[in-house]
């Protein structure tokens, strides 16, 4: 029910090619706050437990490697994504740092590329479509997911289908174990993070997102006018 109601939700927005006076808009407030509540009602009942358990057994080293492998199988979309862009230099680096982890890595175990100096070039099909122009479209909190947009929501089914390890299984448990280790590694990895949130969590969480994507859509470089007074 929740990826029919993102779908129905996404393609009843309208893309649009953006311009440099654009100033990224929050018309479902409503709804998106109720959506970032139950989410945080989610992490405080039942994944960050879980993740307190998990970080609690599993040795550090091993979480280390856990949080190896699932990077690495994110490589392939980043460096797709790096060639829809025409960043060849990326597209190159990201390639390989997928090669040389998969093999002298074991299989993304250990991050080889990171110690002979190769660092990450990161990219998803919603910088590539901030990239060629189309605009951010309105905030969106999603269920299970978190902070995004219509453009990045949209964008999360191209870079699903591009993960090696996601279309490999052919058994739904199989996707469904995977991903649920990539989420509880992933937020054990957090539990160390104190809430910096102020007293409007929602607002924070929001600006926060949007400053983060404007920052990677335009490879460090800021547009001030995301943070007009509007978000006050």
């Amino acid at each position: 029910m929740n990826r029919l109601f993102l779908i129905l939700l996404l393609f009843s927005t309208n893309l649009t090619f953006s311009n440099s006076e654009e100033v990224n808009s929050d018309p479902w407030e409503n709804l998106n706050r109720k959506t970032h509540n139950f989410n945080m009602t989610l992490d405080d009942y039942v994944i960050r437990p879980i993740a307190e358990t998990y970080d609690f057994i599993i040795p550090e080293f091993v979480q280390t490697g856990f949080s190896n492998v699932f990077d690495n199988l994110g490589t392939p979309v980043s460096a797709a994504n790096n060639l829809i862009q025409f960043k060849s230099v990326g597209f190159i680096t990201e390639t390989s740092r997928f090669i040389l982890n998969s093999t002298f890595g074991i299989f993304g175990l250990f991050d080889v590329a990171s110690r002979l100096g190769i660092k990450e070039r990161n990219e998803d099909f919603g910088q590539s479509l901030g990239h060629w122009g189309f605009a951010s479209g309105p905030y969106l909190v999603i269920p299970f997911f978190g902070p995004s947009s219509a453009r990045d929501g949209f964008s999360l089914a191209p870079d699903y289908y591009l993960r090696p390890d996601l279309v490999r299984f052919e058994d739904n448990k199989s996707d469904l174990a995977l991903n649920g280790l990539s989420v509880v590694n992933l937020r054990a990895g957090l539990l160390s993070i104190s809430d910096l949130s102020g007293n409007d969590q929602y607002s924070f969480y929001r600006d926060a997102y949007l400053q983060r994507r404007e920052y990677e859509i335009n490879d460090g470089k800021i547009d001030d006018s995301l943070f007009d007074d509007e978000f006050d």
